[in-house]
């Protein structure tokens, strides 16, 4: 059974020392394997999520509309480019072509891998999905 270690430090992921300053806010010794588990949080719109149908390159030609009826959600908005970052349901996990390339929120694309790729969501939403261009 594994011990749950709770802790008041608030501390910096960026920081270059992340990794020493939370073995020494929880009290584990060097070596010793940590797992952070964050929360997961379902969606707030009540929304059912049907399956995906389409070829995933097609989803940035859909209309916004349609693309929240689907499930998907918009992460921020517009870049300096005009273009926003739409993020998959979660409920499309198991469906995301493997290899497909995607932008995850820190900027980046990355090729689903699936098990590999995490499946962390917020509010049913998955951390990365495609750009489209902003509405006018």
């Amino acid at each position: 059974m594994k011990n749950t270690v709770k802790f008041d430090a608030v501390l910096d992921m960026n920081d270059p020392q992340f990794a020493e300053k939370l073995r020494a806010a929880i009290g584990a010794e060097p070596g010793e394997p940590i797992e952070v588990r964050t929360p997961q949080f379902d969606r707030t719109d009540g929304l059912t999520v049907p399956k995906p149908i389409m070829d995933f390159a097609k989803l940035p030609a859909l209309f916004e509309e349609t693309l929240k009826q689907i499930g998907c959600q918009k992460w921020d908005e517009p870049d300096k480019e005009g273009n926003v970052l739409w993020l998959y349901p979660a409920e499309w996990y198991d469906h995301i072509p493997e290899g497909h390339v995607m932008r995850c929120i820190d900027g980046h694309d990355y090729p689903f891998r699936h098990g590999e790729t995490d499946n962390d969501m917020r509010f049913g939403a998955l951390a990365y999905g495609f750009l489209r261009k902003a509405a006018p």
